[in-house]
């Protein structure tokens, strides 16, 4: 249920394999490209958190006029990586 909250149905946004370690998933929104592309990081970093990892971004490709309705769509080709713990150590 969350999940339907958050992202707005994930269960529906598939994760690619894109080889070398990659990954590419794609997201909508009908709040413009920004949005979009928010979502789509944010679906990569609920990939990634399943094995304790976080979403390093290597690419975005947009389409400001695609989807089923024309909204928006971002792809985000990502690898999994180490969480940044670094940034407030002492």
């Amino acid at each position: 249920m969350i999940c339907l909250l958050v992202f707005g149905g994930c269960s529906s946004q598939k994760v690619v394999d894109a080889g070398a370690g990659r990954y590419s998933v794609t997201a909508t929104s009908t709040h413009g490209l920004l949005a979009a592309r928010d979502r789509a990081v944010n679906l990569a970093n609920h990939y990634c958190g399943r094995s304790g990892q976080q979403a390093v971004v290597q690419s975005f490709d947009d389409q400001r006029l695609a989807g089923v309705v024309g909204d928006p769509t971002s792809s985000v080709v990502f690898t999994c990586g180490a969480p940044n713990t670094t940034a407030f150590s002492r």
